[in-house]
């Protein structure tokens, strides 16, 4: 063998003995680690880690954005798309990062606790349980309005809601992400179809089916609208939520094989989203101005309103499965975290994690059904859980590793400015939203257009 062989082959030997020494740091860094006996939560590739990150944004919100353009425009409603869809992505972006310099992160909370210690640990874990479980709730009440519209109010809403539950809730209890990844792509799929056959009915109709039937109509189509700061704020709010969801990323990254691809999910999940948003909005207020249903898919008459449903259901219930999932896996390790039981299979391991999905479905069930005025509800917990988990947070992580940088020239200045001037955005988004939606529910109430708990009317 020649010196230059051998002198590769030794260089060889060193980059394999480097590379499987970081493997190993970086697996004992691990919130979950893949080298221990028991359950190996580590084993969700990029592109299942695409799934479950693509299928937590692209839900119900799909639904509601359409609605919003009629009272923005068009013109005003694809920027707010472009401008948050492009902020959320750097935000979860800025999350990866974060969490690949600060290894063992398993939340938001947990890098809440570097930047803020205790306290702010605690208030984000609050945030994130109470955000995610009750955005399952409001798939339980997306799963009943599908069922009640093929069924034609075949039976209580609240049962159809409860059958929602507890599909979700059995489902949602496989302890480890991998193992519902293929519900994500079903998911996924289901929607996706459910959208577009949507748009291609509402595209082919010649006038929209909430219209009148005969004779001259206004259709609504605006290029700008003229929104007070109620129904703006709620627009932009209803926008920025629909890609909001970006802290999820993080425990979903906990349980990839290799953390460190954590790019490749994002950036492909985040970019399909946004473009599909775009397309799917514009279709359909271009076709149906402000003839739109809430949510859109019955916008289309009352046959493909039944076809869209139809197919949309498993999609509606996965979203349900997703966040009710991370909700009980961000309680579930927090209890058994640094012990022997969170990756064993012990009694314990079973007992706490059956228990908190039990726990988790029931609230999210009880809430959505309790408080009558739940969709509001949402838009009040976008603004006081989303914003400060997908703005403030992110904001202040660069701010808390990089705020040194307004004091190195110009361009140092620049990024910190950037990045004060979003955490201010976010906290803008917090103020104002939660305002417009506490002026939106006392409005409903004054309107009597808040319904009784637990009520079975039908939703369709």
């Amino acid at each position: 063998m020649s010196y230059d062989s051998e002198k590769a082959a030794d260089t060889n030997k060193v980059i394999a003995v480097l590379e499987h020494a970081d493997a190993s740091n970086d697996d004992d860094n691990e919130v979950f680690r893949s080298n221990v006996a028991g359950e190996n939560y580590r084993a969700v590739s990029w592109y299942g880690s695409f799934a479950l990150m693509f299928k937590i944004l692209f839900s119900v919100g799909v639904l509601s954005i359409p609605s919003v353009f009629s009272y923005v425009g068009a013109l005003p409603g694809a920027l707010l798309l472009i401008g948050f869809g492009a902020f959320n992505t750097y935000a979860a972006f800025l999350l990866g990062a974060f969490r690949l310099r600060h290894r063992g992160m398993h939340g938001l909370q947990d890098m809440a606790y570097v930047v803020g210690g205790r306290w702010y640990r605690e208030l984000v874990g609050v945030l994130f349980i109470v955000g995610y479980d009750l955005v399952a709730g409001s798939g339980y009440i997306g799963v009943a309005t599908a069922l009640n519209t093929l069924s034609e109010h075949g039976a209580c809403t609240v049962w159809f809601a409860f059958t929602a539950c507890v599909f979700s809730t059995a489902l949602a209890m496989f302890p480890k992400l991998a193992q519902i990844g293929f519900a994500a792509w079903v998911g996924v799929i289901s929607l996706f179809v459910s959208i577009f056959i949507l748009v291609v009915a509402v595209a082919v109709r010649d006038r929209p089916a909430m219209a009148p039937a005969t004779g001259e109509y206004e259709l609504g189509f605006y290029a700008i609208g003229r929104p007070t700061f109620l129904t703006g704020m709620t627009a932009a709010l209803t926008i920025f939520i629909s890609s909001g969801g970006t802290s999820s990323f993080i425990p979903i990254i906990a349980e990839m094989k290799n953390p460190r691809e954590y790019k490749k999910p994002i950036g492909i999940a985040m970019g399909v989203l946004n473009v599909l948003y775009m397309v799917f909005a514009l279709v359909i207020y271009r076709y149906c101005g402000t003839w739109i249903a809430s949510p859109a898919l019955g916008s289309a008459g009352d046959l493909f309103k039944k076809i869209c449903y139809g197919i949309a259901i498993p999609g509606l219930w996965i979203s349900s499965t997703v966040n009710q999932h991370l909700a009980a896996k961000y309680i579930f390790v927090r209890l058994l975290r640094d012990t022997e039981h969170l990756q064993s299979k012990s009694m314990v391991h079973w007992v706490t994690w059956i228990a908190v999905s039990l726990a988790c479905g029931a609230a999210a069930f009880i809430t959505a059904e309790a408080i009558p005025f739940f969709g509001s509800l949402l838009g009040l917990l976008g603004a006081i859980a989303y914003a400060p988990m997908a703005i403030v947070v992110p904001m202040h992580l660069w701010l808390h590793d990089y705020g040194h940088r307004r004091r190195e020239g110009f361009r140092g200045k620049c990024q910190w400015t950037f990045h004060v001037a979003m955490l201010l955005i976010g906290l803008f988004m917090t103020v104002g939203g939660a305002y417009a939606m506490i002026q939106t529910i006392i409005d409903q109430y004054a309107a009597n257009l808040v319904s009784s708990a637990f009520s079975c009317a039908d939703n369709s």
